[in-house]
């Protein structure tokens, strides 16, 4: 019979897509999760949402001053057996480590960092970050280039598993008249549709998509769709004004629900998710599973956290250099111009993507938890 623990799970958000997967594990153990600025009427009745204060000009860094109390009243009510942590650039983290080694608990880490942030705080917090690592009781990391990372950090491999990283979106193919009633509405017409979908970020990189675009309109025979919100929306319309772009459409707004994916997806010849290092780098890029469910071509960069696991450069997608807009635009003509073989690789990373689930997850957790309470 397999032991139920009592885990304090901290987590600074609580995202859509990690609900499947927190759920799963709070069916398998005690969980009580600490959440911050969380104002969900859905949360479970065992987790706790704490104010949080973001730091100007440190927008990732939320400072929580009462997560160490209510870590500790929680554990005084009721005691841990195990704590699991967030990625090491949150306070939340720095916040579960000194509770755990006070309190002499073990600890999972849980990242998908697989790079150095480029900024200040972490460069000082760096000792502090090496000693979570190399104290854990277990590392649990997105792919394998976050085990790199972990193990460079001083994490022990033997300690370290795979969880891989998924949502709960599954592509499901639309009704042909809703797509038609969209490519007219957008005067897309018989033209392939060049697809981004997610925050408009710097790191994600989508105005060297909009540079890569520039060349490609010139023919007047592709479409450009730039799915989702955020600070860079301004700047990439201006940038489409400046070069007097035709056929691009911005939704200007975050795609919510699985049927506007679906569209957006069916849609799309290409997705294109043209990701940089920016003082950090995509951890993942979670719409690249989406986009490989429903078998489209992906082309993205090295930047992006999947690469080497879901995405492989000439087998389940095209990798190019990041911050080249030649480049992009010669790949994403390539896949215009021979869409039979292009499909080829969309299957294969469909079938890539079955293997990244929510099962496999919570699997994971659940081996890091038990092994971090064993530890005891």
């Amino acid at each position: 019979m397999n032991l139920i623990l009592h885990v304090a799970f901290v987590h600074d958000a609580l995202p859509p897509y990690r609900r499947q997967l927190f759920d799963l594990i709070a069916g398998r153990h005690r969980i009580t999760f600490f959440f911050t600025n969380v104002r969900d009427r859905a949360l479970a009745d065992r987790s706790v949402s704490v104010r949080g204060y973001r730091v100007p000009e440190m927008s990732d860094y939320v400072i929580a001053p009462s997560l160490l109390r209510e870590l500790r009243e929680s554990h005084r009510r009721d005691p841990f057996d195990a704590v699991v942590l967030p990625d090491l650039g949150n306070f939340s983290c720095q916040m579960g480590y000194l509770f755990s080694r006070s309190n002499k608990l073990p600890y999972v880490l849980w990242t998908g960092e697989w790079c150095a942030v480029r900024h200040p705080r972490r460069w000082v917090m760096r000792p502090l970050e090496k000693a979570i690592a190399r104290d854990a009781a277990a590392c649990l990391a997105y792919g394998s280039r976050a085990v790199e990372r972990l193990k460079q950090l001083g994490a022990s491999v033997e300690q370290i598993r795979i969880t891989g990283n998924s949502s709960d979106y599954h592509f499901s193919a639309p009704r042909g008249e809703e797509l038609d009633r969209i490519r007219k509405d957008w005067a897309i017409g018989d033209r392939p549709v060049i697809l981004y979908l997610g925050r408009l970020l710097k790191f994600k990189g989508p105005d060297v998509l909009v540079e890569a675009f520039a060349e490609i309109a010139q023919s007047g025979k592709a479409y450009l769709v730039v799915a989702g919100e955020g600070p860079l929306l301004p700047a990439l319309q201006e940038q489409v004004r400046r070069k007097k772009l035709a056929h691009v459409h911005f939704t200007g707004r975050t795609v919510e629900g699985s049927n506007e994916k679906d569209l957006l997806y069916a849609l799309a010849s290409v997705f294109v998710l043209p990701s940089r290092r920016w003082r950090t780098a995509e951890p993942w890029g979670l719409v690249l599973n989406e986009a490989a469910s429903a078998a489209l071509p992906i082309v993205t960069t090295h930047w992006a956290g999947a690469v080497g696991d879901l995405i492989r450069d000439g087998e389940t997608g095209f990798v190019i250099p990041a911050e080249d807009p030649r480049s992009l635009c010669a790949v994403i003509l390539e896949i215009l111009e021979q869409p039979l073989r292009a499909k080829e690789r969309g299957l294969r990373a469909r079938e890539a993507a079955t293997r990244f689930t929510i099962d496999r997850m919570a699997d994971a957790l659940d081996w890091g938890i038990r092994t971090a309470a064993a530890r005891r």
